[in-house]
């Protein structure tokens, strides 16, 4: 059976969404592949702490001039430190590219019995009323901790690392590039909404 043709109100809306989502979409997956190139530095840090504790060496070198997070020292401290911090960036910008490819923790009972137009529905209200708010609001609300990092210099009481609003800095970031591929994630939504022949086309977006 020939599908119904539709509006071209509808097919126009339908072409412009497909295409504001798609450099919006792309750029989270890109910050994604980058950031998960990480999981190597996560691993590599655990197991430099891990020999350096078996050999009980405290500080591995030491120089004149300040370099940038590390301050005057590599120490067994700041290597401990650094692996945190970057597993925690991981996560942050990670969690992005887990929206695009539909990974990430959903708690619903009826999502997916519906069809793909009222999921899209579904999807396009929550990142609007939620999420997008949500990463926002956190962002402006994080900007004042970088700051006052930054104006007092704040490191590590522990010889560990310094530069600390660099860490710090890393929320508000990852989170306005959650709102920007959420906001991609609302056009792709908006597209299946006004073309539900689009549906399945869907992950090919995602996938990219």
């Amino acid at each position: 059976m020939a599908t119904a043709p539709l509006a071209p109100w509808r097919e126009r809306g339908a072409a412009v969404s497909a295409a504001l989502a798609r450099p919006l979409i792309g750029l989270g997956l890109l910050v994604g592949r980058v950031t998960s190139w990480l999981v190597l530095l996560v691993m590599a840090t655990v197991l430099l702490t891990v020999l350096l504790n078996a050999t009980g060496i405290n500080e591995i070198a030491r120089w004149n001039d300040k370099v940038l997070l590390f301050g005057n020292a590599l120490t067994i401290n700041s290597i401990t430190e650094l692996q945190w911090h970057l597993f925690g960036v991981l996560t942050l910008f990670g969690g992005t590219y887990a929206l695009h490819h539909d990974t990430h923790v959903r708690v619903d009972l009826i999502y997916q019995r519906l069809s793909p137009s009222h999921r899209a529905m579904v999807d396009v209200i929550g990142h609007l009323v939620l999420l997008i708010p949500f990463c926002l609001l956190v962002a402006w609300l994080s900007k004042h901790f970088v700051t006052m990092s930054l104006m007092t210099g704040e490191k590590s009481n522990y010889g560990g690392l310094t530069d600390r609003y660099l860490i710090k800095a890393m929320l508000p970031i990852s989170l306005v590039f959650l709102a920007l591929g959420a906001l991609g994630q609302v056009f792709e939504k908006l597209t299946i909404i006004l073309d539900p022949r689009k549906a399945e086309t869907d992950h090919e977006v995602n996938n990219g």
